[in-house]
């Protein structure tokens, strides 16, 4: 049988149209066939769910994960020397994970040696179960600079042109950057900028080139003033953008990613963190939370990501985030959005994230309203990916 359809449900179809009750999505052959009121729905030869009582989503996207990284306090530091088989254990199991949490789709943005290439292609193979990953495989970072465990190092624009280009022949789908430095791990910290605007540039005009879409991770004002002159895609953690930045990256388009999770969990655990660990996510909470206030107020376009991989942050919490933003202004139906159409049309892949005829069939089905509590999608009733219920 190859038609199966959803009944009776409340339907989002992912975009900022108000969810529509009494409604049947039918799928064939991994795609959707028709979505509309349960009166009109021929669901002759269809496997019949009744969703009475429950909520219907496009899978959830997760815009920005480290499949590779064990979610502890030394995760990323031990990475580097971890055996190799147990990293890609890891990012498989990773992908299960999402997958389980209602997370279809997931943006990996920087993988040890690129592994998640290997896992986004066996994923799409068959061969495992997991979220559809979109790859960066490694990172670009200036020698010594945050990120070098899941990247590769290189200095001046020829060199970093030239490592954009090696990625993308690797079979990366996006390009990740790190321009600043980071919270963990060894490598540069805090706010300081440690690339050059040219550096900056060839490496966004690399990318292009190739019409591949560029992610910077940012802490700071400077570096997100940097990241918008040069012609990033997205700006991952956006830390301090000012109330004209965030105006700018509206006006152009770019994404912000804010991935509160991360300090949020950090929060949870303070008693644990090593102190120069807890003086850095300190100083990133202190300027997050307005920044991304204001870009909300201003019109830009915020996607859900968690950032899953560092401490205390395993894959699975992007309701988490959800709920953060929402919190900032978003509200639950734009932290909806944020988790699906609004990402799927920043990262071009516009069939999915939306419950629309020929979108893949990737539905999320849960009890209870998540307009009116977001908590609703953290134990899904069904997770569809493809048309096939996992």
């Amino acid at each position: 049988m190859t038609r199966h359809a959803i009944t009776g449900t409340l339907l989002f179809d992912g975009t900022a149209d108000a969810p529509r009750p009494g409604s049947t999505v039918i799928w064939s052959h991994g795609r959707i066939e028709w979505t509309g009121p349960d009166a009109e729905a021929d669901l002759a030869g269809a496997a019949v769910v009744d969703g009475g009582g429950t909520s219907l989503l496009p899978g959830l996207i997760d815009a920005h994960v480290h499949l590779c990284i064990d979610p502890t306090i030394s995760g990323v530091d031990d990475l580097a020397e971890e055996p190799i088989d147990a990293v890609v254990a890891r990012s498989i199991d990773s992908a299960a994970r999402l997958l389980a949490a209602g997370v279809t789709t997931a943006r990996d943005q920087g993988s040890r040696d690129g592994v998640a290439i290997g896992v986004a292609a066996a994923q799409r193979a068959g061969e495992i179960t997991g979220s559809r990953i979109i790859a960066a495989g490694r990172g670009i970072t200036p020698t010594g600079g945050h990120g070098w465990m899941v990247g590769v190092e290189a200095d001046g624009p020829e060199a970093i042109r030239s490592a954009v280009a090696a990625e993308i022949e690797r079979g990366a789908e996006v390009i990740k950057l790190f321009p600043t430095g980071g919270v963990l791990g060894t490598g540069s910290h805090g706010f300081d900028v440690v690339f050059t605007m040219e550096e900056l540039v060839a490496a966004c005009a690399e990318a292009h080139r190739h019409g591949v879409l560029v992610g910077a991770h940012i802490h700071g004002p400077q570096g997100i003033g940097m990241a918008l002159d040069a012609g990033v895609d997205t700006i991952e953690h956006a830390t301090g953008i000012t109330a004209e930045q965030a105006g700018r990256a509206a006006a152009a388009g770019v994404a912000l990613v804010p991935t509160l999770t991360t300090v949020d969990v950090i929060s949870d655990h303070r008693e644990e963190l090593p102190e120069d660990l807890l003086a850095r996510a300190d100083e990133v909470g202190r300027f997050q939370a307005d920044g991304i206030r204001a870009a909300i107020g201003a019109g830009a376009r915020v996607l859900a990501g968690t950032d899953a991989g560092t401490p205390f942050n395993p894959p699975g919490l992007l309701v988490r985030e959800m709920r953060l933003l929402a919190g900032l202004g978003l509200g639950n139906a734009g932290a909806i959005a944020a988790a699906t159409s609004l990402t799927a049309e920043t990262l071009r892949i516009e069939d999915r994230g939306v419950v629309a005829v020929g979108a893949h069939a990737d539905l999320l089905l849960v009890d209870g309203d998540p307009l009116a509590d977001l908590g609703a999608l953290e134990h899904p009733r069904m997770v569809v990916q493809d048309g096939a219920a996992v």
